[in-house]
């Protein structure tokens, strides 16, 4: 097994490449310098090219992926907005790029290169979009619109074209912020993250989406800043992580059967200020960037109860970010 590590770091516009052995320990294969301020990064569905988003030049950046993991600039297209993040859809012809400060959604065609080549349609109106996220059934586009409560669904056409359905739409609490979306791997079932007021809601689908849990990710009688970040599922569905920029933690949630409700099991100390962190391929690692330690952190996961168990921490560079895995 090749597992491969890509991780952003965009105050010193870098790109640390690692390579993962069985047992969760890291090796540097290559620091790749960036031509911007890297931040989102999505890999394409055949595992040839890794996509980042950079500023202040707006533009998506295509990568090769080498055999061992390793990267090669491939090419640069404009976009209309600063990429806050990147999607595919499931067939992998479409790129999805949200514009918190343009407020805007910019939808690119892939071309027979792997290379995202055209704006085909660009929504405007999107007050600090934060996300995309397509459905299993690719069908539909949710974008969480932290300024503006909502999480809006858009119907996905297959010229790529949104459509957005306004009857779907649904509205999160007041001041709340959606922000990362996070699908259960085999129920119907979506969880999404809110930045402002650290909670979480557990929406599942009937005919429309029904909201059924909203919990909060931060301590009862806290009063730090509520600052939540990112969100994951384990690829059994039976774990689920979310992270708290405030005081640098990672909360762990058991999921039920149904998917449907989340159990607060525990809270684990992590790298200062975790904006991006992720779960390996295998579901046996959980991989923390620290935006303020210029670390990331590995930790083993549990496969019984998804306890948090740190086994290592590598420097990477400035202001990281942004994790992903792939297995090569």
């Amino acid at each position: 097994m090749n597992q491969v590590v890509y991780i952003a770091s965009p105050e010193s516009q870098q790109i640390h490449v690692w390579s993962m052995n069985e047992v969760g320990e890291l090796t540097l294969l290559q620091t790749v310098k960036t031509p911007g301020q890297v931040q989102p990064m999505v890999l394409s569905h055949d595992k040839k090219h890794l996509y980042i988003g950079v500023r202040p030049n707006f533009r998506v950046v295509t990568y090769e992926i080498e055999p061992k993991g390793t990267l090669r600039l491939k090419a640069e297209t404009s976009i209309p907005g600063t990429p806050v993040h990147l999607s595919l859809d499931n067939n992998g012809k479409y790129l999805f790029v949200p514009s918190y400060h343009q407020h805007n959604l910019s939808v690119l065609t892939i071309n027979k290169e792997g290379i995202p080549s055209q704006v085909v349609q660009v929504i405007e109106g999107l007050r600090n979009p934060h996300s995309s996220h397509v459905d299993t059934d690719n069908q539909q586009l949710w974008v969480p619109c932290l300024g503006e409560d909502h999480i809006r669904l858009f119907d996905l056409q297959e010229n790529g074209y949104l459509t957005e359905a306004t009857a779907d739409q649904i509205t999160t609490a007041p001041q709340s912020g959606p922000r990362h979306l996070a699908f259960h791997p085999s129920e119907k079932v979506i969880y999404c993250i809110n930045e402002l007021d650290s909670t979480i809601g557990v929406y599942r689908k009937f005919t429309r989406y029904r909201t059924m849990q909203t919990l909060a990710n931060y301590p009862a009688g806290n009063e730090s800043q509520r600052w939540a970040a990112d969100i994951h599922v384990t690829p059994d569905g039976r774990h689920l992580y979310a992270s708290e920029r405030s005081e640098s933690y990672i909360s762990h949630y058991l999921i039920s059967d149904d998917g449907c409700e989340l159990t607060l099991e525990a809270r684990y100390p992590t790298e200062a200020h975790p904006r991006g962190f992720n779960i390996d391929n295998t579901g046996r690692f959980l991989i923390s960037s620290g935006q303020k330690s210029d670390h990331i952190s590995v930790s083993e996961i549990d496969p019984i109860t998804g306890k948090l168990t740190q086994i290592g921490r590598y420097a990477v560079g400035k202001g990281p970010m942004w994790v992903i895995s792939v297995i090569l």
